[in-house]
């Protein structure tokens, strides 16, 4: 019987694995350390929305999502940052 590990598909998944758990480890630990657990929600929550208007308008949702996300989270933090 094969190894696993003997086909690229896998090992190109496992590659990909191992990144992910180490950045989201890292961004995870910063979120909460920063105390900023619910401006991601917010982002998330946007991204939903970016999600919708990407299938309304015939596009890519994932595009459409992730410069939502990208608008949101620049939104957020401009409006963070003012004072009063």
């Amino acid at each position: 019987m094969p190894s696993i590990f003997a086909y690229q598909f896998f090992q190109n998944a496992l590659a990909a694995s191992l990144l992910t758990a180490i950045v989201c480890g890292i961004v995870g630990a910063y979120i909460v350390v920063r105390r900023i657990v619910f401006v991601s929600g917010g982002i998330t929550h946007a991204s939903f929305g970016g999600i919708g208007l990407g299938i309304y308008l015939g596009i890519n949702p994932i595009l459409s999502a992730a410069g939502t996300a990208i608008l949101a989270a620049f939104s957020i933090g401009k409006l963070s940052r003012t004072e009063g």
